[in-house]
C-alpha cells in the first residue's frame, strides 16, 4: 500500500527556524493551512512528545511526531532548515531536516509501522542524502512516499552503519513512545475534569 502522508503543500524548504520551538511553529502553520488544525495544538503535541526523549535519528535528521484529536488518518510535513539546530541527537550532530508526523489520538499498530518504515527508509544512506540535498518539493514528495504492507510483522532494527551511533527509532523505542503518549493523554484528560 502506498501512503501519501506527505503532500507538496506541506513541504517547507529553507525554513529560517533557529530552534526546535520555531521549527514546530512552522509545522503548526503548515498543518493549519492544510487541515485546519490549530497551530498551537500541533506545537503542544510535538513538544509533549519531544519532552519524553529526542526524536532525532542522527545524521542531520529528526522525525518529531505526536497525536491530535482533529485527524482520522496519519499526516506529515517536511521542513528543511537553512541552518542546522540542536535537537539532542544521539550522535550529537545538529539537524537540518525534520519529517513531522501527526497521528490520530488512539495509538495503533499501523502507527508503529509508519514510523518504522520511515526510519528504515532513512537508514538508506542514498535516500537520506538525496532528501537532505534535494530542493524541489515534488522530488522530496516522491522520495517520502512509503510502501507499507500492514499485514507484515515489524522487523527488529539494530543500529545501522548509515547512522553514526544508536538510532532512537528502533521498534522497541517506538512502542515505548506510543505507550508514553497514551499515559500522557490519559493524564491530560484527567486534569481537564
Amino acid at each position: 500500500m502506498l501512503l501519501n502522508i506527505f503532500t507538496t503543500d506541506c513541504i517547507a524548504i529553507n525554513s529560517p527556524a533557529k530552534n526546535r520551538l520555531e521549527a514546530f511553529a512552522v509545522a503548526g502553520d503548515l498543518f493549519e493551512k492544510r487541515l485546519g488544525i490549530k497551530s498551537s495544538s500541533v506545537v503542544h503535541c510535538l513538544n509533549t512528545r519531544e519532552n519524553l526523549s529526542s526524536t532525532a535519528l542522527g545524521s542531520g535528521v529528526a522525525i518529531p511526531h505526536g497525536m491530535v484529536d482533529e485527524i482520522q488518518i496519519p499526516v506529515g510535513c517536511f521542513i528543511k532548515l537553512t541552518s542546522a539546530i540542536d535537537f539532542a541527537a544521539p550522535d550529537r550532530d545538529k539537524i537540518s531536516v525534520l519529517m513531522i508526523l501527526l497521528f490520530p489520538k488512539i495509538p495503533t499498530y499501523e502507527q508503529l509501522q509508519i514510523l518504522s518504515c520511515l526510519a528504515q527508509r532513512l537508514l538508506d544512506v542514498g535516500v537520506r542524502e538525496s532528501i537532505i540535498s534535494e530542493q524541489c518539493p515534488e522530488k522530496i514528495f516522491q522520495l517520502l512516499n512509503l510502501k507499507i504492507n500492514f499485514e507484515e510483522k515489524l522487523q527488529t532494527q539494530d543500529s545501522h552503519s548509515g547512522f553514526k551511533q544508536y538510532t532512537t527509532s528502533r521498534n522497541q523505542d517506538i512502542q515505548y513512545y506510543l505507550n508514553e503518549w497514551a499515559i500522557l493523554e490519559h493524564r491530560s484528560a484527567q486534569n481537564m475534569h
